[in-house]
């Protein structure tokens, strides 16, 4: 009872939203129109900001580097029989999540109110879809990993359509069950295939596991490596692995809208409320590439012989970010292009995950730990920049009519509503990778990654392409201050708390591009040569007890990994 109790106290976060969602259940029973929609919100809000309070202890580490936010560089507890963790990254995550939610929420309200949409259902899936994606992050099972997703997805497939009274809201819900329902079914194969091919190599080498499940992480990592010392019984090369792997991968590649797993993206961005999408292009991503993540570290062990699998996503992240931003120009409506640019910028995400698992000549994982910050930071800068851009959305949203989402709409903003256009502005700026914004820094600290482990080409293809991506925001840009309204009325817009979220996301947009050393300094910090799983040696304790010991990491070099500039 102690050991559970120790448990969930560890994954606090993930449990204070559903519970937190739970109540806003109870509470929406007894709802009283504009009075519920503020103390439901404030519920939720509170609600976020526990959970983002109980991410704390295990994102925060002192030392002279500042805050830490690597699982390479703390210790890692192994929670209910090695299942899951919260490390320093899942605890990123599952704040940027709590980030995310709040700031969805209180956008949402007088957009809500306007369309005579409930509240109470709204803002619980909106919690339950942040658990999932919670659990994503913090998987160190695959079973745990697919429970984390389908709770993720059954959320975001009804938000989709919640827009119940439009139609085209009603075909992007269905379109995104059908295709997430395949989408799901390929991952769960995966993962059976996965424990089929893990068992043979387990009875074949008479191995003994730390942990006795064939689909966690820390077993396979430890197969992995076992069997990479004997010819011809490598996992890594197994058939049945590969295959596994790759259905896996379909899985993950749905929800982070990869190619070519994205052709569901502008339709249900664009028929889904702008609320529901700016959470879905966020919080999908950040489930999707946190689990990714974690699971890629374990090919880390074998080397080269995971080369079929690192090919596979070399030639995804090239076309994700080639047919993104280039579908991205052609487009006529915002949801649409940022539903495009979302695909754009999974690719330069997948960029940084693919050196997680790459050793360079001298037999040291080059890169992982830079990466591993890279895309924690580049899921915070683009949830802000994504979130704002969408809130711009509502808040030029008029009384009573439809989304306003056409680029053409946005002509001569400059003029009619100067405060708007300047914020869409910084984050259009921030996404195209301009310096002094996030998004600059982000892509900085991506492709850095990419050149210390050694991945020259993919990283020069993406610097090259990403230059593409800075058409289209411009195009939008010249609209707003070059281009004449196409009509001379202004009506009067209820922006709402979409006007503050907007403008808060701009801000820190600029805030983590100006001064990104105060706040992470990745570039800075000394990486330790090598970052695994949690040690699988006997001597860590037994299997699902939480310890956290110190020293350092399994693996490891004998000196740090200093990146260079």
């Amino acid at each position: 009872m102690t050991e559970t109790l120790d448990n969930m106290r560890e994954l606090l976060a993930p449990l204070v939203v559903l519970v937190c969602g739970m109540l806003v259940l109870l509470l929406d029973l007894r709802r009283k129109a504009f009075v519920a929609r503020k103390s439901l919100a404030l519920v939720c809000q509170l609600g976020l900001l526990l959970a983002g309070i109980a991410c704390a202890p295990a994102l925060l580490s002192a030392n002279d580097a500042g805050v830490k936010l690597l699982a390479a560089d703390q210790s890692q507890a192994r929670l209910f029989g090695a299942g899951m963790t919260m490390d320093g990254f899942g605890a990123l995550l599952n704040l940027i999540l709590c980030l995310v939610a709040a700031l969805v929420i209180g956008m949402s309200g007088r957009y809500l109110e306007d369309r005579k949409l409930p509240f109470g259902e709204f803002y619980a899936l909106i919690l339950f879809a942040s658990a999932g994606a919670m659990v994503m992050t913090c998987a160190l099972d695959l079973i745990n990993l697919f429970v984390g997703l389908e709770v993720l997805s059954v959320a975001l497939y009804i938000l989709a359509g919640y827009a119940r009274r439009e139609l085209r809201s009603e075909e992007a819900a269905v379109k995104y069950f059908l295709l997430g329902a395949f989408a799901s079914g390929f991952l769960l194969y995966g993962i059976a295939l996965i424990y089929g091919a893990v068992g043979l190599a387990v009875k074949a080498g008479d191995l003994r596991l730390t942990i006795p499940s064939y689909t966690n992480l820390i077993t396979l990592t430890e197969v992995l490596q076992t069997t990479a010392k004997h010819a011809g019984m490598s996992l890594a090369q197994s058939p049945l692995f590969l295959v596994g792997m790759v259905l896996v991968l379909v899985g993950l590649g749905f929800k982070a809208s990869l190619v070519p797993f994205h052709a569901y993206a502008p339709d249900v961005y664009q028929g889904a409320p702008a609320p529901v999408a700016a959470f879905m292009s966020a919080a999908a991503k950040i489930g999707a590439f946190g689990a990714l993540l974690r699971l890629l570290q374990c090919l880390a062990q074998v080397g080269a012989q995971a080369d079929t699998l690192r090919s596979i996503l070399w030639g995804i992240a090239i076309a994700s970010m080639l047919i993104g931003n280039i579908m991205a120009i052609r487009q006529t409506n915002i949801k649409r292009m940022l539903a495009f640019s979302s695909v754009a910028h999974a690719g330069y995400l997948l960029v940084g995950t693919i050196a997680t698992s790459l050793f360079s000549q001298e037999g040291v994982i080059q890169g992982t730990a830079l990466a591993s910050d890279g895309v924690g930071f580049y899921l915070l800068a683009y949830s802000l920049m994504n979130v704002g851009a969408f809130a711009v959305t509502v808040w030029l949203g008029h009384s009573g009519e439809e989304e306003r989402t056409q680029i053409a709409h946005f002509a001569g903003l400059g003029k009619r509503n100067p405060a708007a256009a300047a914020t869409l502005t910084v984050l259009l700026l921030s996404l195209a990778g301009i310096p002094l914004t996030a998004g600059f820094v982000g892509k900085l600290y991506l492709f850095s990654a990419a050149f210390q482990a050694h991945l020259y080409w993919l990283a020069g293809l993406g610097l090259v392409i990403s230059v593409i991506g800075v058409a289209y925001y411009l195009n939008l840009i010249v609209q707003m201050y070059f281009k004449e309204p196409l009509d001379d009325t202004n009506p009067e817009v209820r922006a709402g708390a979409a006007k503050t979220v907007a403008v808060l996301c701009a801000v820190l947009t600029l805030i983590l591009g100006v001064v990104p050393s105060g706040v992470l300094g990745p570039l800075k910090r000394e990486y330790p040569a090598s970052l695994s799983l949690p040690d699988t040696s006997p001597a860590s304790g037994p299997a699902g007890a939480p310890s956290r010991p110190g020293g350092g990491r399994p693996g490891a070099g004998s000196g740090p990994l200093a990146p260079t500039n």
